[in-house]
């Protein structure tokens, strides 16, 4: 049985990946291996990200920066419960 801990930390990384699709689509990607090429990210880790795989605090302010947004404004949508 999984803790409610390991739970929580998966729901957080799928809020995550989906809010990285939706920004990647509001660019006007309608896929992620396309995404990653243009901005030099390695395109399977990308996907994974985008699925809710761990992401590292840098590559996710990368990310963040790509979209031209602050860290607030990022967190600022699909992070409801």
């Amino acid at each position: 049985m999984k803790s409610s801990a390991v739970i929580e930390d998966k729901k957080y990384l799928e809020k995550l990946g989906n809010r990285l699709k939706s920004l990647r689509k509001l660019k006007g990607f309608t896929n992620y291996e396309q995404f990653a090429y243009t901005y030099e990210i390695g395109r399977a880790q990308y996907g994974r990200y985008e699925n809710g795989a761990n992401i590292s605090i840098k590559t996710l302010i990368k990310l963040i920066e790509i979209h031209g947004l602050t860290i607030t404004e990022f967190f600022s949508e699909g992070f409801d419960d």
